[in-house]
């Protein structure tokens, strides 16, 4: 007696499932709203290297690691400037598949929100390294601010094209089937900077501008007329 209880409770549990499924994709409408701001870069991070060349690998891998701990030292004394060192590479040099010489090369990325005191570290670490990339970006802390923002913006966009399109619904009930939301971009403008700092020049820094970046947030979902 017990067996056919069940059977029959889950018989009608399972009917009542693809009723539910069945009622969900009556007059069922898909939206999409969108949401998107220009936020400041408040942070800047450089990437330089030390680039050796020579005969002997062990004598080029300390010129660097002499230079490496020379750059390291005059970091030390920025407490807002967050500094770590990157790939370190050797490789040989060949003509006609002879090794004549060695070239090896490590990176140091130094990364701060005070731009002014990293620009002007960066001036005098060019003595003796490389300026390979620069860039801005906003901080985890600025983006996250201005995407909760977004995400506010984005739903009441959302709702209001709910309000359209129930207009032109003949039923004028409305619930919400699902909701996603999507933050994206991020994308930094240009760095500016005058040719001459990102050369050899020595004592001069990088004449920089930190422009903005794109952010946007979209939600997207279902909504059920009944």
């Amino acid at each position: 007696m017990n067996k056919y209880f069940l059977l029959i409770s889950f018989l009608f549990f399972t009917s009542s499932l693809i009723a539910h499924e069945n009622e969900l994709l009556f007059n069922q409408v898909n939206l999409q709203a969108q949401s998107e701001r220009e936020i400041p870069n408040d942070q800047l991070t450089v990437i330089l290297a030390i680039e050796e060349d020579g005969k002997e690998a062990a004598k080029i891998a300390s010129n660097i690691n002499k230079d490496m701990d020379w750059a390291l030292s005059k970091t030390k004394s920025h407490n807002d400037i967050e500094s770590r060192t990157l790939s370190y590479n050797t490789y040989p040099v060949y003509d006609k598949r002879v090794v004549v010489a060695w070239r090896a090369t490590q990176q140091l990325e130094l990364k701060s929100t005070n731009i002014t005191e990293l620009s002007e570290l960066v001036g005098e670490l060019q003595k003796r390294l490389q300026v390979k990339n620069m860039s801005f970006s906003p901080t985890k802390e600025t983006r996250k601010r201005y995407e909760d923002e977004l995400i506010e913006e984005a739903m009441i966009a959302f709702k209001h094209r709910v309000e359209i399109i129930k207009k032109h619904m003949d039923n004028k009930n409305v619930r919400i089937v699902n909701v996603h939301v999507n933050t994206g971009g991020g994308y930094p403008g240009p760095v500016y900077a005058e040719n001459r700092s990102m050369s050899m020049s020595l004592k001069s820094a990088p004449a920089v501008e930190a422009g903005t970046s794109n952010i946007s947030v979209t939600v997207s979902g279902s909504v059920q007329f009944f």
